[in-house]
């Protein structure tokens, strides 16, 4: 079968995953669910289809029903970490030696923890003061952004790649989540790193990534869901 990624039509937790696999050559299925809010921001076209029809039809096909979900001839899959760290081995991607697998799982986990707070900051609780919660933890996360990309910079060092001289899986989901930070808070926190700012040109020029990320498919500030407090628009956020 033609492989098959699904997940929402935003970034998300799919961009790395498209992203590899464009860079590997793949010709794959992108199938979206499509987000249309309506002015009760309460009902989505797609949205029921996913909870209420297609989750349910796939019991037993999935063994943990979810988005995103990637299906070839050989697995049947979900969870987006484990769907990355499989392209990444099938794709030759993946760290050759000890020294190379451990950092790959250390600046994965460190953005990991990056791309979760960005998740709250969006996604506030369904109360009342909501955005003044978003405006709140966004402005406090943005006075620490400076030094999470300066370790982040330091462990890349000079290095072209973070696990060190090759390309892995983890730079797809690093790129990700620090172009998220460049769309979503003022570019000049990780422009006054030159290395970082090298390394996101170097993936941007990889071969099919290049003409992914200039295709309409790529939705470069689609980052989040619409209801998303910030980063759920075709806008560039207001900058911090």
């Amino acid at each position: 079968m033609k492989p098959l990624l699904v997940y929402w039509d935003v970034r998300g937790r799919a961009t790395y995953l498209r992203m590899i696999l464009h860079y590997a050559g793949v010709d794959f299925e992108d199938k979206r669910y499509k987000f249309e809010v309506t002015e009760s921001q309460k009902a989505y076209s797609d949205y029921k289809k996913w909870f209420q029809e297609d989750k349910i039809k796939l019991q037993g096909i999935l063994d943990f029903p979810n988005l995103p979900y990637y299906m070839d001839d050989t697995v049947r899959m979900t969870q987006s970490r484990a769907i990355l760290e499989h392209l990444g081995r099938k794709h030759h991607l993946d760290g050759r030696n000890e020294q190379e697998l451990f950092r790959i799982d250390m600046i994965y986990d460190v953005l990991a923890d990056i791309g979760f707070i960005l998740g709250e900051i969006a996604y506030p609780p369904p109360v009342e003061n909501r955005q003044e919660i978003h405006d709140k933890t966004r402005k406090a996360y943005a006075e620490t952004l400076p030094a999470q990309l300066a370790s982040i910079s330091k462990f890349l060092g000079s290095n072209d790649w973070m696990a060190g001289n090759h390309l892995t899986y983890v730079d797809f989901y690093a790129y990700d989540i620090l172009d998220d930070n460049r769309k979503l808070f003022d570019p000049k926190h990780i422009n006054q790193f030159p290395n970082l700012v090298a390394y996101l040109r170097r993936i941007e020029e990889l071969k099919g990534v290049k003409e992914f990320l200039a295709s309409p498919a790529f939705q470069p500030m689609l980052i989040m869901g619409p209801l998303a407090l910030f980063g759920g628009s075709e806008t560039r956020v207001p900058t911090e």
